[in-house]
Formats: structure tokens, sequence, C-alpha cells
């Protein structure tokens, strides 16, 4: 019982720290996205991605203000932290308390895999992960009050308060398409959501949030690595509703609908911060496409599947893989005796990867045989990960 309870707590610990996204379409692989992904391994928020504020001057709900010295990068965690503000702000002093908002620098985040690792506060002001873009005026028009703008909000969550209690045990996700009719002043919602109870409550310990923006019309959330529903946003008012980039947020924040938190749990230092371990973005690029940009974190278990095989006219192989760095694909196909009847090698690049690859084989060749194919170093002297099926031609 000790041994088998181990094993599962390194098997959660190991797939907690190699989160993926979801097998990409045949074709094609997904890399790291890294103007939209940090560790949060330094002593300081990196300023060419992020900034300690909302990217688009929003100061924050009342009665919390977002603070830019809330903020802090310290033992490989972003922490947000809430307080109380020792004198109120704001034309009215309609701020009275704080938060803290960290937005990316551009708002070039398009159709992707977004994800992040987070620990909420326990106090009744948000943990949040989303994205969202400013308005733009519809095709066509040219007056601003005519106009869209898009939101996602991946995770929302309330660790402590008295108001809906699927926000402190949940991952809570919704789809805005957020307009202005021709000729109207006010600001109407086009809405969608989803969400699922989580393993734990969202202050315990750290999730995984995450949503695979697929297109213009459809959205898949994730919670631990597990999808669990799929949105198809409302096309009330454009076909393509999701169709601009966004800007990545992480924000602690106070609702209307929630009351506020009192001054005991702002000054609580064991409950008042929020904490996101590391920020992820990736996108998919054709399975053989180049990408140069570096990452300092081994994203990967590195592993090769067979995903399916076919052997009428020859033998095709469909395949997945995922490694860290380049490597060599080896496919081997191996008689009852050991021997060796036909190998295939082939360049991989790194990434998670989904593709196919056919083999010719002698038309007297029947039997069954086992299919061995490898992830191997570029020079083929070490096999990283290996994965066998017995076949029948």
């Amino acid at each position: 019982m000790k041994t088998s309870l181990l094993f599962l707590i390194l098997v959660f610990v190991i797939g907690s720290v190699n989160a993926k996204p979801p097998k990409p379409p045949k074709g094609y692989r997904w890399v790291l996205n890294v103007q939209f992904s940090d560790e949060f391994n330094g002593d300081k928020l990196d300023k060419s991605k992020w900034q300690n504020t909302y990217n688009g001057g929003w100061l924050g709900r009342p009665p919390a203000w977002f603070n830019p010295d809330a903020v802090w990068v310290e033992d490989g965690k972003l922490k947000i932290r809430s307080g109380i503000l020792s004198e109120p702000k704001g034309r009215n002093g309609e701020y009275t308390m704080y938060g803290g908002a960290v937005s990316s620098t551009t708002r070039e985040a398009h159709f992707g895999y977004y994800e992040c690792k987070a620990k909420a506060s326990q106090i009744a002001m948000s943990t949040t992960f989303w994205m969202a873009n400013d308005k733009v005026p519809f095709e066509g028009t040219k007056s601003k009050r005519d106009s869209y703008s898009q939101e996602l909000d991946i995770q929302e969550a309330i660790g402590g308060g008295t108001v809906h209690a699927k926000f402190k045990n949940g991952m809570n996700c919704n789809t805005h398409y957020r307009y202005i009719k021709p000729g109207a002043r006010k600001e109407e919602f086009i809405s969608k959501g989803t969400g699922t109870i989580l393993r734990s409550n969202v202050f315990d310990e750290y999730h995984i949030y995450a949503a695979w923006w697929k297109d213009a019309n459809e959205v898949l959330f994730y919670a631990n690595d597990n999808l669990f529903d799929t949105v198809m946003i409302r096309t009330d008012v454009s076909q393509k509703p999701f169709d601009r980039p966004m800007q990545i947020n992480m924000v602690t924040e106070t609702y209307d609908w929630q009351p506020a938190p009192n001054a005991e749990d702002l000054e609580n230092m064991d409950i008042n911060t929020a904490y996101y371990d590391w920020v992820r973005s990736y996108k998919l690029i054709p399975v053989n496409e180049k990408y140069g940009e570096e990452h300092s974190v081994d994203l990967y278990t590195t592993e090769v599947r067979i995903e399916g095989v076919k052997t009428k006219n020859g033998l095709a192989i469909d395949y997945s893989y995922q490694v860290n760095s380049n490597a060599t694909l080896k496919m081997t196909l191996i008689a009852d005796d050991s021997k060796e009847i036909l190998t295939k090698n082939l360049n991989v690049l790194k990434g998670y990867g989904h593709d196919s690859a056919e083999v010719g084989l002698d038309e007297n060749l029947k039997g069954t045989y086992t299919l061995l194919i490898e992830i191997t170093t570029p020079d083929s002297t070490e096999v990283l990960s290996s994965n066998k099926q017995t076949i029948k031609i």
C-alpha cells in the first residue's frame, strides 16, 4: 500500500510539472509561444513580457485599486497581494483597498493554448486568468461607438466571501462578445460560459487552468490537463466573434456582486496573496516547420506513441511525440525471430507533434510482427523513449 501511494504521489507531481497541451491535429505540433510564457524564476517581473498595471488603463473596480507595488516575483512565483490603502484614492475616494493586475505588454496573443498554474488567495477577492482586447469599430463603420471587443475568461476564482460557492471549488469560464450597437450608448454583452468542480478548493493547492482558443468560434476548456467542455461562441452579432488577438491578464479584484473583504482578511498575510507558479502559451505550426524561439524549461516528458496503424497497401503509421530538443524518430518492423524486416528514420523538431508516415512493404510479407517506434538523440546513439505494438500483415 505504501509503495502504491508513493507511486501515485510521484505521478501526480510529475504530471503537474509537465503539464502539456492536448494532442495536436495531424500534421501539426505545439511550440511554446515565448512572448506569453513565463516560469517566474527570476527576482523581478520581466518587463519585456508583462507590466504591473492593467494594459489599457483600467485602475480596478472600486473599492479595490490595482496597486503596482502589490505585484512581485519571488521563490519562482508571481505573487499579487491584497491590502488596505493608507488613504483613499480616486476622484471621490472610491478606492479604499487594493489588489493588483499583471497584463501582457503586447496584445498579440491569438489562436492557441493558454494555461497557468495558480493558487488563489483565501479572501473575498478574485484570482483570475483571462484575455481581452480593446473595442474597434465594426467592419464598414468608422464611429468608435459602433464597436466591439472580446473577453475570454479562463478562470475566475474567489477564495473567500459568502456568495457563489462554485468560485471557491471550481473553474469558472466565460466568453464575452462586448459591443455597442450603431447609434446606441450602452454596452451590451453576448456571453456563453461553462465551468467544472475541481479536486480541491482553489486556495488549497495549485491547479492548472487552460483554454484552447481554437478559432474565431470555438474554445475548449481544461482543468488540471483534463478537457471538461467545449464552448461554441455565440454568433448573434458576428459570424466570427473571436477573430482578433488579445492580451493576457492575471488580476485580483473586487466584484459588485460579492461583498468586499474585511480589514482582518486583507491584513492577514497567510491568506491575502494569490500565487502564479507559471503561465505558458503555445501555438500550432506545421509539424516540419522550423521555429527558433528558445525556452529555459523542459516542458515535456519525452515520449513517443503509436496512435494507429494501417497495413493495407503498405504500412501507414500514425504517431505522436514530445521532445524538448530536435531528435530522430526511428521505426522498425521486427519478425518473431527478432530479425529486423525494415527500418525508417525521420527527423523530428522540438515540441509536441502528431503526424503519420508511410512505409512500403514487400507484397509477399505476411504474418505477425512487432512495430517498434523510438525517439533517439539526433545521432541515434541513445534511445529516449520507445513504444511498440503487435501488428498483423
